[in-house]
């Protein structure tokens, strides 16, 4: 496991101006130290990954409860439009965020989010929700790669751990989506085997509410977000834009906050030229992208990198999607199937998986795991699961692997979105997380289609799935390491 090369300083005359500026900025966050800015922005960036995740999950909640009314010929591929949103989204927020400033996009996303869910809720048909649903995978996309990139530019080294352990917010969010859901559709929605012509509209507002309750919680969090907690825009990215003055004002700020004693100042970074701080137009930040892959240590860490996340992409949804169908087509008893015994059980499992991230933020602050160690041993633990689960024939096996595998899957995951935007550049870090969080969503998008015109009662997917846990885990052992 090889280590990345620290970037050294100008006057060894091996690295350019704005290089040497982002050394300055990474000791001044260290020598301010963690304090009231950093965990305020934390909690705020927690409200990201609760979003990303309860879209997810409402989903999946809102396609079979909404087919019952409007009887699509094709109803699991109302996720193929959320996928296609999100990876879309990925790539253009991150683009937004390296070109305009992380602030803005941070700010505006779960806005946006909260805006289009709360219009979904009045689809007055399928193709209608497909198209609302796009637009919040759109909105939402990126939304994880800024969070990820502005806590990692503004976290002390020493406290980047953080960046792992806060994807117990996952966790938190199926559980939220899930006893939001598990009344509202007991109470308001068709019984499960109902048809268009049986389940009338005034019946069926279940998942509606779902979506207006969903869009309002994202509406406060995006208040709360903007006004109360607040950002300063990263003074990496603004000293990469030849912003000094700007930089300090932000370190400044920051300090102030926390009330530390460190001050910053302008002859601390050096002098940048007018061609070194050119403002790139859109054509040109697209073609920067071919910077990520430049040379082979880069060439190999993006390599790396875009394979992480198309498993990522693929393992969870394709592994979902296909196990009730094995497990009912192989004899398992996994109970009544009422809509009050999948909400349960969604709900159980969801808070098992809160402590998972925990575990792997533990993980890679030991000098002898890291992230590479933390990635192998999580996701062998994740495949075995995943193995075993296939053979589960009670309702008691179901929730207990089903618990299981949302732990592991919750600290596999996040070592990978913790790594990601570690392991670039500034210059393009918010375009490069875009970038590879684009891979995994387009992946995801053959899983709705596999569901749909597959076999669901092959066990080849399931297979393959854990398959590629094992291969998740290979890889995390040739990652770079980072210090």
């Amino acid at each position: 496991m090889e280590a990345l090369e620290p970037v050294k300083s100008v006057a060894q005359g091996t690295v350019d101006v704005l290089a040497s500026n982002e050394v300055v900025v990474d000791q001044a966050i260290d020598a301010i130290g963690m304090g009231r800015y950093q965990w305020q922005l934390l909690f705020s960036c927690g409200f990201g990954f609760l979003v990303d995740q309860m879209l997810l999950i409402s989903i999946t909640v809102i396609m079979p409860n909404s087919a019952k009314e409007f009887g699509p010929k094709y109803q699991t591929l109302l996720s193929a439009s959320l996928y296609a949103g999100l990876f879309v989204g990925a790539v253009t927020c991150g683009l937004l965020a390296d070109l305009v400033g992380r602030k803005l996009v941070w700010q505006l996303s779960i806005f946006g989010v909260s805006i289009v869910t709360l219009l979904a809720a009045s689809s007055p048909n399928w193709a209608a929700l497909n198209v609302w649903t796009s637009f919040c995978g759109l909105l939402a996309g990126g939304n994880l790669a800024i969070d990820l990139t502005v806590l990692a530019e503004s976290l002390p080294r020493r406290w980047a751990f953080l960046l792992t352990g806060l994807a117990c917010v996952w966790g938190l969010g199926s559980a939220i989506t899930a006893l939001i859901s598990w009344p509202l559709v007991v109470t308001f929605c068709c019984p499960n085997g109902t048809t268009p012509e049986t389940c009338a509209r005034s019946d069926n507002m279940g998942w509606q509410y779902i979506d207006i309750v969903l869009g309002g919680l994202c509406l406060i969090m995006s208040i709360v977000r903007s006004f109360a907690l607040g950002m300063h825009e990263s003074p990496k990215w603004l000293v990469n834009q030849g912003r000094v003055d700007d930089a300090v004002r932000a370190l400044n700020l920051i300090s102030s906050k926390n009330r530390a004693e460190y001050t910053a100042e302008p002859q601390h970074f050096s002098n940048i030229t007018q061609d070194q701080t050119e403002k790139p137009t859109w054509l040109q930040e697209l073609g920067s992208i071919r910077e990520l892959f430049y040379g082979w240590k880069n060439i190999r860490l993006m390599g790396i990198m875009i394979l992480l996340w198309a498993f990522v992409g693929i393992c969870y949804p394709l592994y979902n999607v296909f196990l009730p169908y094995y497990l009912e087509a192989h004899g398992a008893d996994l109970g009544d199937g009422s809509n009050y015994q999948t909400y349960r059980d969604l709900a159980i499992s969801s808070v098992a998986g809160i402590p998972g991230p925990l575990l792997s933020a533990y993980f890679v602050q030991l000098r002898k795991i890291r992230h590479q160690g933390a990635l192998f041993i999580t996701g062998c633990i994740c495949a075995v699961f995943a193995g075993l689960f296939t053979q589960v024939r009670t309702e008691a096996q179901n929730i207990g692997f089903s618990c299981m595998i949302n732990f592991w899957l919750n600290a596999v995951y996040a070592v990978v979105y913790a790594y990601t935007p570690a392991c670039l550049a500034t210059k393009h870090r918010g375009v490069g997380c875009g970038l590879l969080m684009a891979c995994g969503r387009l992946v995801s998008i053959s899983a709705p289609f596999i569901a749909t015109f597959g076999d669901v009662t092959s066990g080849v997917p399931l297979w393959v799935s854990c398959a590629m846990y094992v291969g998740m885990a290979l890889l995390g052992l040739a990652l770079p390491r980072i210090d």
